[in-house]
């Protein structure tokens, strides 16, 4: 659905106190990605790595220095109108995109009519019902709550029934219950949609997300599905365990000691397993508790920052 190739975006940014000089700063570095079909496609990365500007780039509003984006086979700069057709873009602080002196209902009324769908009311009343807002329709926005304002910015993304849906922290604010049901909506709703799915909540992208890529630099430094991305980009299984006299496993390698629990990283399991059972047959002390765990993405992540300063 999407084909992103050799994608570069610089910017000219004046530098403070310096009169009329500029620095060239690269947000966007030769990006080459392949987004499927339905697919949730997660972006992350630290501020400044280059998520926003792509995304922009994608939904037509930022035009590239070079490279090529296609969106279902159309070109993002030569193909525009089309592609706007295609997609739905849906930004960071979504309250800001609704009008907050009019309705629930007349904002989605007023941004049909932008898109030039005179005869929306199907479609309309279609998504208030599916974001379980018959309700507050007729309220003002200004009194809707922020997971609300949520729903019905999303809602104002879906009218025209997009192929391809840009997410940028659409959890962000929200109260656990109303971010339950924008998950489960988009996860069961959306099938039929490609999304790009942009946030620093590592735990949402994990949940939501087919495949994730992280970015830094304007480049992909990972990519590839959660488990995958386990097993290609770390290289130790860490053992965790509890006992009451943890300090004599202190003698271990790679072992680091937090209260009661001790954290062990090893690349062969069977042999550290053997060294905890010797030291706590020799010493006569019990084991309360011992199992492995698998690295969270947070840690395989920030490795790869780390590896890409």
């Amino acid at each position: 659905m999407i084909t992103i190739n050799n994608l570069t975006k610089k910017f000219k940014i004046r530098i403070p106190k310096k009169d009329g000089k500029y620095e060239i700063i690269t947000a966007v570095d030769n990006l080459n990605l392949s987004i499927n079909k339905g697919e949730i496609f997660g972006l992350i990365g630290p501020n400044g790595a280059g998520k926003t500007t792509t995304a922009k780039i994608l939904s037509t509003l930022i035009i590239p220095d070079s490279g090529k984006v296609t969106i279902d086979g159309h070109d993002v700069v030569k193909d525009e109108n089309i592609v706007k057709e295609k997609i739905g873009l849906l930004a960071g602080e979504y309250a800001r995109s609704l009008y907050w002196r009019l309705s629930g209902i007349q904002n989605l009324k007023f941004f049909a009519r932008l898109r030039g769908m005179w005869n929306a009311e199907e479609r309309i009343n279609e998504l208030i019902e599916l974001f379980n807002l018959t309700d507050k329709k007729d309220e003002l926005v200004m009194k809707y709550s922020t997971g609300m304002k949520h729903k019905l910015a999303l809602a104002t993304g879906l009218l025209h029934d997009p192929y391809v849906l840009f997410l940028d922290e659409p959890l962000t604010g929200i109260d656990p219950i109303t971010a339950h049901q924008i998950k489960y909506i988009i996860k069961n709703k959306f099938k039929d949609k490609t999304i790009i799915w942009a946030s620093h909540n590592l735990y949402e992208i994990e949940e939501m997300c087919d495949r994730i890529a992280l970015m830094n630099k304007g480049k992909i430094v990972l990519q590839g599905e959660p488990e995958q991305l386990r097993k290609s980009y770390w290289d130790h299984i860490k053992i965790m365990l509890k006992s009451d006299k943890i300090d004599v496993f202190s003698s271990l390698q790679n072992v680091e000691i937090k209260e009661n629990i001790v954290e062990i990283k090893t690349r062969n399991l069977n042999k550290t397993l053997s060294e905890i059972l010797d030291i706590a047959n020799s010493k006569n002390i019990d084991i309360t508790e011992i199992k492995t765990v698998k690295p969270t993405l947070e840690e395989i992540f920030f490795k790869g920052v780390k590896q890409n300063v």
